[in-house]
């Protein structure tokens, strides 16, 4: 009897062990398996992040080209065009006052990114904005910021307020059908060379 009853408890041991043993086994599993989904899902994560950064998504609008049909370009001496989707002006300075500091230019089409250098606010342009305020009489229509005031010609060169430099512009390239693609992604600063008035594309549509 008592070797019977020891058998049992050394039966009923062994199980026990075993299933703590188990238990351990499938702890290990659980924590492996998760282990390995969480390092799926951040590496997922971190490549959509990637691929939305370098724009791999054919994306639209304003981070991509923009093709804006000849009936939105404005003739010569007309207002600037605002162009909503791409976040620019889209300026003709041909036979306009666009170069208010004398660097020269031989006219064409600019793309200025609205934005203003300063705070980022977005610049509208002010038909009937008079430039003597600024020191410049004579000259109706500017670009002027309602955040902290800086002005800036149609060409978008800063003549007045607190912003760093001129607004940046776009690239532009003419079409075959008279449109023309604005690539809102690469961006030339206002304080670089060449002066805006200069990096106007010709246009004879």
């Amino acid at each position: 009897m008592a070797e019977a009853a020891a058998g049992r408890a050394r039966s009923a041991r062994i199980e026990q062990a075993r299933q703590a043993e188990a238990r351990r086994i499938a702890r290990r599993s659980f924590l492996r398996v998760s282990f390995f989904a969480g390092l799926i899902l951040s590496l997922g994560s971190s490549i959509a992040g990637l691929l939305a950064f370098f724009n791999l998504r054919n994306p639209t609008g304003f981070g991509a080209p923009v093709t804006v049909p000849p009936s939105l370009i404005p003739p010569p001496g007309a207002d600037p065009v605002r162009i909503t989707d791409g976040k620019f002006w889209l300026v003709n300075l041909e036979g306009s006052q666009g170069d208010v500091l004398g660097v020269g230019g031989t006219g064409g089409l600019l793309a200025l990114y609205w934005k203003c250098p300063h705070l980022g606010c977005v610049v509208p342009w002010r038909a009937d904005f008079n430039g003597a305020i600024v020191g410049y009489p004579g000259i109706i229509g500017w670009f002027r910021c309602p955040c902290h005031g800086s002005t800036y010609s149609r060409a978008g060169v800063r003549v007045f307020g607190p912003a760093p430099r001129s607004m940046d512009t776009f690239l532009i390239e003419v079409n075959n059908d008279g449109s023309i693609t604005v690539n809102t992604r690469a961006i030339t600063s206002g304080a670089a060379d060449p002066p805006n008035p200069l990096r106007a594309v010709p246009y004879n549509a």
